[in-house]
């Protein structure tokens, strides 16, 4: 079985130094220098497409802009449009229980209207 022992700083130190640099491709990074590509400033040759990479971006950022802002519009119409069935959902079942003929009778009892015990009579003529 081995034995603890301590870590030497020295040696954390050495590593630490060692990451420090975020390198993506270490092959790509010794093969290209850019230091010497644009020494004397950025080729004309290139700023065509520069400028157009940098239009496509923001484009593509506006792009996922307008379509954010679009989706919060239809979450909120929707929250909306849920209340406002909930609400004509609530109002009718309201409505459908108050005009109920024995709620319309105590609705109007105390303007002392009753109502007829007596069954409605059918009224005819007769044509001459």
């Amino acid at each position: 079985m081995a034995a603890n022992t301590y870590k030497n700083p020295a040696n954390e130190a050495e590593l630490e130094s060692e990451k420090a640099g975020p390198v993506l491709l270490p092959w790509l990074q010794g093969s290209i220098t850019l230091s010497e590509i644009f020494q004397d400033g950025i080729p004309a040759r290139h700023l065509p497409k520069i400028a157009f990479s940098f239009f496509l971006c923001l484009l593509y950022i506006g792009i996922s802009h307008q379509s954010n802002r679009t989706v919060q519009k239809l979450n909120r119409a929707k929250t909306l449009l849920e209340d406002l069935r909930v609400n004509y959902t609530t109002q009718k079942a309201e409505l459908m229980f108050n005009s109920k003929q024995s709620e319309m009778a105590k609705e109007v009892e105390f303007m002392g209207l009753m109502e007829s015990e007596t069954p409605p009579q059918k009224i005819s003529f007769k044509n001459d």
